[in-house]
């Protein structure tokens, strides 16, 4: 429907304000131009697009910008040689692996750019030179010498795992992390598979689960090389006062567990007498542990040995002098 004219005049005469823009009363009474692009949907929701879309699915979509990444780059980089030397022999076998890994479901937009390899490999150089110059002073100032804390890392390995928060309260998980510390990797997973308690279970797959970091990660628990092991079974007390056995040095145990408090969640609604209502919070909980091999232990009851060996005798009545002495009474 058309406006009257004296409506359309003032339309019109309101077109040019400040600035060129027709302010907000007038511009719905302008005549107004629909403007479509490629990717505009011609049936309002329904699932006609237009033939340019059709024709560019999202695989495609996702090939292309692949290829476009691959091959822009900007001077040399580290990985010249490993982009280049593919080309050389077959110029569209790098396309080829890009369209089978899309048909695959997998996303390989990556980019070779300087910029960008350069970020990744030293995304902040300041925070790099810095450290440098530190273990530089540090090792300068120790005459090139390990610390003890130095020799442990490079001889001993550990792994710390921490699990996500679980659905449980953190007395309820106390209990369960008091259960395999000190324990053998193997005795802390028998412990919770016939546990009756409910989060038992989460434990020991978390204890599988950094078994096998621990495993492939670090080497731990491979034993001894050549397949050794200790020809004397060594005997040794831990620090809570309790003695071992240990047959195989590499062999793992829970060190340290300990648990950690996580963030409420909300569950319902709880409803109470005169129409109050009140929130209902679930607690959650996370454990960690650290894993070591019983080298470790080991070392620790060779110096509480050695410590106690070096210590003086208890005297009954040792000969120090007597201060604090005064010549009247203190009443």
């Amino acid at each position: 429907m058309s406006l009257h004219l004296p409506t359309r005049q003032i339309a019109q005469s309101t077109r040019v304000t400040v600035g060129g823009k027709p302010n907000l009363q007038s511009r719905y009474l302008l005549p107004r131009t629909q403007r479509r692009n490629a990717w505009f949907d011609w049936g309002f929701g329904s699932s006609e697009k237009s033939p340019v879309v059709k024709k560019l699915t999202k695989r495609e979509r996702e090939e292309k910008m692949a290829t476009r990444m691959f091959d822009r780059t900007s001077g040399d980089n580290i990985f010249d040689e490993e982009i280049k030397e593919p080309k050389q022999e077959d110029p569209g076998q790098d396309r080829q692996k890009a369209r089978d890994a899309s048909a695959a479901g997998m996303s390989i937009a990556y980019s070779a750019m300087k910029e960008h390899t350069e970020r990744a490999l030293d995304p902040d150089p300041r925070w790099r030179i810095r450290y440098q110059r530190k273990k530089v002073m540090q090792m300068v100032r120790a005459n090139g010498e390990l610390t003890k804390k130095d020799r442990i890392k490079l001889s001993e390995k550990q792994l710390l795992h921490k699990s996500p928060n679980l659905a449980t309260s953190y007395k309820k998980l106390t209990k369960l992390s008091h259960q395999i510390v000190g324990k053998t990797l193997e005795d802390a997973i028998t412990q919770m598979r016939y546990s009756k308690k409910k989060m038992a279970k989460e434990i020991k797959h978390q204890l599988e689960e950094a078994r096998d970091l621990a495993i492939v990660s670090r080497g731990m628990g491979l034993g001894v090389p050549n397949g050794e092991v200790l020809k004397v079974p060594k005997n040794i007390q831990t620090k809570d006062g309790k003695w071992l056995q240990v047959q195989d040095p590499t062999q793992i145990y829970v060190d340290e567990s300990w648990v950690n408090k996580g963030p409420y969640v909300t569950s319902r609604y709880q409803f109470h007498a005169r129409g109050r209502v009140s929130m209902m919070w679930k607690p959650s909980t996370a454990i960690a542990f650290v894993l070591k091999e019983e080298k470790t232990r080991i070392r620790q009851h060779e110096e509480r040995v050695e410590k106690q060996a070096k210590k003086k005798p208890w005297v009954h009545l040792p000969n120090r002098p007597v201060t604090a002495q005064r010549p009247y009474y203190c009443w």
